[in-house]
């Protein structure tokens, strides 16, 4: 881009107009042609106009990820200490709903949790809403009470969403779906209407951190959105905030109309892409069962819909058994299900693989690097008959603990072949430390790549965790082939004739030459040459 105006000049302005035009916005909507103005609306339920329960549990959020896990420090959060590993590891269970993986995803639920949480709190009104009722006539109607009550509800919804989901969670998405699920049966309409105002906050938020992107064509390691997600807990956030609204309907005799609930049901799932069912197939390859997760999306909104139908009619008339009771029912036996599939998960003690013997030791952690090994934490579960389905074979950083029941690949090994080098941090309460693991070696011309990780704590060197095996280059100089393999120092070339190995060396230092078995081999650069007489060709380059 064209220097003549900066860009920091630009971003500035761009952050005043949407303020200005914020504020436009803001002065337009207030109370005109008769209409209420959107403040009283929300005095009729908030104290003082303001969802107080939303913003404490956003603050709560916040200090996990900030005082707890160090997020927005040098290498980002600690995120193995405080996924829900195993229910013996407590501190895991407590803390992984309301702990997140990094930057986007707090902010991506944050956000989430400022348009749904307010419709929910709403919903349950700081004041009561019963006629006849008023505030601080006992201790269920005190609005600073119902506050707390609120308040104590996402702190439970946190820890069944822990406590019950099958896999080691981290984040707050399993809470953010059941303030949309309480929403969509509590307020249906209005639930829709809030998932529009999520793309529009969402936007607004990321223009306002960065106005100006500039973008260029670059090689990145990407895995599918789904295959990211924990699907499971925001199953089952989702139908634990359906069943709490569906009391507080029940309660309340409001019922907001089962076609209404159908259409918001439905159209919140399929936005939040509840359809994603997936499994592994290694540690880079997933399959997406997207036709079967649509068909039960349309099952799952007809039988909200069912439960929260005004009128009720028998369905079995010989045991009295309505419609209701068994769309009820079904929600039940979905939430028993997950909460039962996830008990053999959290009391599987999972320990180190071998991997774990070349890694490097930091407190009850090791970290290490290993390729097509078995995921320890998935095979965790001993299935009859589908050991083989559980079974994954995974590559790339791996940390491990067995205080902490913890077995993790951090990093795919694809990304560090990108980045050539990442930050782990690790730790627990009240401690950090960022482990630094990088990836170098040579990529032969029209072959494969040769390489060593190493990985280096803080305050100490680097050790060597991992070496790829020997690559031979395609190349046939004079009838001889040329191998290039890791060495104890550097990496060393193998000159042989009809697989015999003829002569080895070094790989020379740049600017210099070595003559192995009768090939010359000098370094450019980063470039790697062997020459025979007049015959110079390049045969590998030097990866970072």
């Amino acid at each position: 881009m064209a220097q003549s105006v900066p860009v920091e000049t630009i971003e500035g302005l761009s952050v005043l107009a949407i303020v200005a035009a914020l504020s436009v916005s803001v002065f337009l909507l207030r109370g005109r042609d008769g209409e209420s103005r959107p403040l009283d609306t929300l005095r009729a339920r908030f104290v003082l106009g303001v969802p107080w329960g939303t913003a404490l549990s956003v603050l709560g959020v916040l200090a996990v990820y900030v005082f707890l896990q160090g997020g927005g420090q040098q290498g980002g959060p600690v995120v193995v200490g405080f996924r829900s590993w195993s229910f013996g590891y407590p501190l895991g269970m407590v803390t992984a709903a309301f702990a997140h993986a990094g930057e986007a995803h707090v902010t991506g639920n944050l956000l989430g949790t400022v348009v749904f949480a307010p419709v929910a709190e709403y919903a349950w009104s700081h004041y009561p809403t019963r006629r006849g009722s008023h505030s601080f006539g006992g201790w269920l109607t005190n609005p600073f009470v119902r506050i707390l009550l609120f308040v104590a509800g996402v702190v439970l919804v946190g820890l069944a969403t822990s406590i019950f989901t099958p896999g080691a969670l981290i984040g707050f998405s399993g809470v953010v779906f059941a303030f949309g699920g309480f929403a969509v049966v509590t307020r249906p309409l209005t639930a829709v209407y809030a998932l529009v105002v999520e793309r529009v906050v969402s936007v607004s938020y990321y223009a306002v951190q960065n106005p100006l992107v500039l973008a260029r064509g670059r090689t990145q390691f990407v895995t599918p959105g789904w295959a990211d997600v924990a699907i499971q807990g925001h199953a089952l956030g989702l139908l634990i905030g359906v069943l709490a609204g569906l009391w507080l309907v029940r309660s309340r005799g409001a019922w907001p109309g089962y076609r209404r609930v159908y259409f918001a049901t439905l159209v919140f799932a399929v936005a939040k892409s509840l359809y994603a069912f997936y499994w592994y197939l290694s540690n880079t390859e997933y399959v997406l069962f997207r036709g079967l997760g649509i068909a039960a999306l349309f099952v799952l909104a007809g039988v909200v819909a069912v439960a929260l139908a005004s009128r009720d009619r028998t369905l079995v008339s010989s045991i009295d058994l309505s419609r209701r009771e068994v769309a009820v029912g079904l929600l039940l036996c979905v939430v028993l299900a997950i909460g039962i599939v996830a008990v053999p998960y959290n009391l599987v003690s999972v320990g180190s693989g071998p991997e774990a013997d070349a890694g490097v030791e930091v407190r009850d952690y090791t970290v290490t690097y290993a390729e097509q090994v078995p995921n320890q934490y998935i095979a965790g579960v001993d299935v009859p008959y589908l050991r083989d389905s559980l079974t994954v074979n995974t590559s790339g950083v791996i940390v491990t603990s067995e205080q902490r029941h913890a077995w993790e690949a951090v990093v795919p090994a694809g990304r560090l072949a990108t980045r050539g080098s990442v930050r782990v941090p690790v730790g627990g309460v009240g401690w950090r430390e960022t482990v630094v693991v990088s990836r170098s070696g040579w990529s032969v011309v029209d072959g494969e790549k040769t390489y060593k990780v190493f990985v280096e704590p803080p305050d100490r060197t680097a050790t060597q965790v991992f070496e790829a095996d020997p690559v031979r280059v395609p190349a046939v100089l004079n009838g001889k082939r040329v191998t290039l393999a890791p060495a104890e120092e550097g990496y060393e070339l193998a000159v042989s004739r009809n697989d015999t190995t003829v002569a080895t060396g070094q790989v020379p230092e740049v600017d210099t030459k070595e003559t192995i078995g009768g090939i010359t081999f000098s370094r450019n650069g980063r470039d790697l040459n062997a020459s025979v007489g007049e015959t110079k060709i390049r045969i590998a380059t030097r990866q970072r």
